[in-house]
């Protein structure tokens, strides 16, 4: 596996779209690194499963509720 991904590869690595890779970098959910100034993003595979991990968390039966579900409570 390659050390450094693009959105493109991230997105295909984790199964979401390119906009919620954007998205989730955008709103800071996701670690990644800018590459030639703000132009460019890379990804690690590690940070990506992190990220999945906190996602995927509050979905689960019994978990601890998301961030978001919080909020609207």
């Amino acid at each position: 596996m390659k050390k450094w991904l693009t959105v493109a590869e991230g997105a295909e690595y984790s199964g979401v779209s390119r906009d919620t890779i954007y998205t989730a970098c955008a709103r800071r959910e996701l670690r990644h690194a800018r590459v030639h100034g703000r132009r460019a993003i890379r990804l690690k595979p590690e940070w990506i499963d992190a990220w999945l991990e906190q996602h995927t968390r509050g979905a689960e039966p019994g978990g601890p509720p998301s961030k978001a579900r919080e909020a609207r409570a």
